[in-house]
């Protein structure tokens, strides 16, 4: 009888588990972007002089609406979502492009509310620019 064969067969479902737990810290997270499109969310009237950005919760889907002003072709965008209790954080950044309009358009973008938010109507949305 091969007395080695359990000794082996444990290690290799130690390496395993290593490998699985390994997979599950390191996994890609969920895209930030779900869709872009010119112009502001339905509803919103922006001051086409400020500029601000700003966003609308929209809790039946579970998505925020962030939209912000600037070059139409290389449009500041949501890069990161982080959430404090009930604060969620976006990182915002322009697109790089090549060679960017001297326009200015309004541009809006969802994104998904992370599953950790449990409470939609306490949520508070704060933007920040990447620098």
């Amino acid at each position: 009888m091969r007395h080695w064969l359990p000794g082996r067969l444990g290690m290799i479902a130690l390496v395993l588990i290593a490998a699985l737990v390994v997979l599950l810290l390191v996994r890609p997270s969920a895209p930030v972007v779900l869709e872009t499109r010119a112009g502001l969310p339905a509803g919103v009237d922006a001051d086409l002089a400020g500029g601000e950005p700003g966003w609308v919760l929209d809790p039946a889907a579970r998505r925020v609406e962030i939209y912000t002003a600037g070059s139409s072709s290389c449009p500041t965008v949501p890069r990161a979502v982080d959430v404090e209790g009930s604060v969620m954080t976006v990182t915002l950044a322009p697109v790089s492009a090549a060679a960017c309009t001297d326009d200015f358009a309004y541009t809006t973008t969802v994104v998904a509310v992370p599953e950790q938010v449990t409470d939609l109507e306490s949520l508070d949305v704060e933007l920040v620019t990447a620098q």
